[in-house]
């Protein structure tokens, strides 16, 4: 099985973009540019991103003998995201199954025909994953931080499947932001700084979603921010995806504060059954109602 075949199974599986690295060291400018983004506290309460530094250098520790690293980038766009406005990844089946059953049966094919062992992350390891996917070619990282994907923008989640198998590596994308800035005259919480860093403290995302507590910024969405991938040129032609576990759900698109407030830990296990919303929980999720009622930019 070579790099071709390989390709050939993971695009048969959805992705929309994937491509191939040797293993190695991250470069050192890019090492220097976490460490120094973590020592300025601009991870926030995020204290696992401080974790395991040695792995998030060197892949290979990932895998005893690892020598590619596969990356695949799956679309999840859908025009609606509900009147509340939710992040549009979350709306459907949570990503890190949906993506883990489509990698695992390629990493299963991989094992089976050359023996070689894999394994499969789905943002669920130390591992660079952007980094890695500007490295297989599969895009380049923007002004606003995402990877973005020639051809498909940036409403993609992705999923790498690192192997001990020997693969001819693509070239790295080379590609740069185009630099127009408007993610980051629009990003709510001025959290871009226009250079390709972000300060989490101040973005939406970070704040709904994986902050504890209260915050001072008003959202105007319930959870998550789509804002700087909504006004990325890059992302003007965006197709919906054709996976049907990205679906959004009608009951979750259909939900309003009052609804979420009065809610019940039962019906919110209930509704967010396998779904990327459950990491806030319900107190989160309410939480971000009551700012949205006090705001009073969303309908009840």
């Amino acid at each position: 099985m070579d790099s071709e075949d390989i390709k050939r199974l993971v695009t048969g599986t959805g992705a929309v973009a994937v491509g191939i690295a040797a293993t190695a060291p991250v470069g050192l400018d890019a090492e220097s540019l976490y460490l120094q983004w973590i020592a300025a506290g601009k991870h926030g309460g995020m204290s696992y991103l401080e974790k395991y530094q040695d792995v998030r250098r060197d892949p290979r520790l990932l895998l005893e003998g690892a020598e590619s690293i596969i990356v695949a980038a799956f679309n999840y766009y859908n025009r609606d995201n509900g009147k509340l406005r939710w992040a549009r990844y979350a709306l459907g089946r949570d990503y890190h199954e949906e993506i883990r059953e489509r990698l695992d049966a390629v990493a299963t094919a991989i094992t089976i025909t050359s023996g070689a062992q894999c394994r499969v992350t789905v943002d669920t390891a130390p591992l660079r994953e952007r980094y890695w996917a500007e490295r297989a070619g599969v895009g380049f990282i923007g002004i606003n931080n995402q990877l973005i994907v020639p051809g498909a923008g940036s409403w993609c989640v992705l999923g790498s499947i690192i192997t001990t198998l020997p693969l001819d590596a693509d070239t790295p994308s080379g590609r740069s932001c185009d630099g127009c800035m408007r993610c980051v005259r629009a990003c709510p919480g001025r959290a871009l700084d226009g250079k390709g860093g972000m300060d989490a403290c101040k973005c939406l995302s970070y704040l709904t979603i994986e902050h504890r507590g209260e915050y001072d910024a008003t959202p105007d969405r319930i959870y998550g921010c789509d804002v700087c991938q909504e006004v990325c040129p890059h992302n003007a032609t965006a197709i919906p995806t054709e996976i049907g576990g990205f679906s959004p759900r009608a009951e979750i698109l259909g939900l309003g504060c009052k609804d979420i407030l009065e809610m019940e830990q039962s019906e919110f296990s209930r509704i967010f059954t396998h779904s990327a919303i459950k990491r806030t929980k319900l107190a989160g999720l309410q939480r971000n109602a009551r700012m949205l009622n006090q705001g009073e930019t969303q309908p009840e």
